[in-house]
């Protein structure tokens, strides 16, 4: 007799390589507090060409993907590569197996850079695919007056294509993102993390510790604070993100890499 699959709450998705690897992390935290099962692993093949894989600190990251159940918390969480082929058949097998843990919704976690200072409050805005969904994030703190209508011409977002299959298989499903600093994109948000850590965490009765990255968001901050004091650029070009005026390429770039070397052995 088949073992019948525990029931799930959730299935979050996070892809990788996404701006400020803010989904990565936040499911990366669930996990480690969780005692995660894995349910499967992409078949690499089946959905991507090894031709030109990623190359970075002179180590190869090849693509793939990987969903887990998280007991503790009865959630499904996957992380990994937006397929290059095949996309409808990868999507599918992802919702099927939600369907067979049963679960209520499935949330696309994703992350954007704008120019924009980390001492702005962050915000999570979301896009679903259905009334009785945007009713569920009412005095959440989500923002959620998007649709997910791809614009004529334009390339289907891989957040916008799940939730419309879940939509099929009549399951709400949304896409949750938020806007960074662009010169956190390397060293990540923690503020941001915090954030999404808490919305998570609530929605899904989760027994979050975030201690640590509650931390991690003091850390930061006291960090560029104490880099402003010292390097007088960097203090003009935070000051005018806070005052919601723009940086050219060159000033950008600078803070970028400043930003970047500040928290590089982190």
């Amino acid at each position: 007799m088949e073992a019948k699959n525990p029931q799930a709450q959730c299935l979050i998705i996070a892809w990788q390589g996404e701006f400020g690897l803010l989904s990565e992390r936040v499911l990366a935290e669930i996990e480690k507090q969780d005692t995660p099962v894995t349910v499967f692993e992409v078949e690499i093949e089946k959905y991507f060409s090894l031709n030109g894989v990623a190359v970075k600190d002179d180590l190869t990251h090849f693509p793939g993907g990987e969903l887990k159940y998280l007991p503790g918390g009865q959630l499904l969480v996957f992380r990994g590569s937006i397929p290059e082929f095949n996309q409808y058949e990868y999507l599918n097998r992802l919702v099927n197996t939600a369907l067979a843990y049963q679960v209520n919704e499935i949330i696309c976690l994703g992350s954007v850079g704008a120019m924009i200072s980390h001492t702005a409050p962050r915000r999570l805005m979301a896009v679903v695919n259905s009334d009785i969904h945007k009713y569920s994030l009412e005095n959440t703190g989500v923002e959620c007056n998007m649709n997910f209508d791809t614009p004529p011409n334009q390339k289907v977002d891989i957040n916008s294509f799940v939730i419309w299959l879940a939509g099929k298989y009549g399951i709400n499903a949304m896409s949750l993102w938020q806007v960074l600093p662009f010169y956190l994109q390397n060293s990540g948000d923690a503020a941001a993390e915090l954030l999404l850590l808490e919305f998570l965490g609530d929605r899904f009765a989760l027994k979050l510790n975030l201690a640590e990255t509650e931390q991690k968001v003091k850390y930061q901050s006291g960090k560029i604070s104490t880099l402003c004091q010292t390097d007088t650029q960097v203090e003009s070009g935070l000051k005018m993100l806070e005052g919601g005026l723009s940086l050219d390429a060159a000033s950008r770039n600078q803070l970028l890499d400043q930003i970047s070397r500040l928290f590089e052995d982190c």
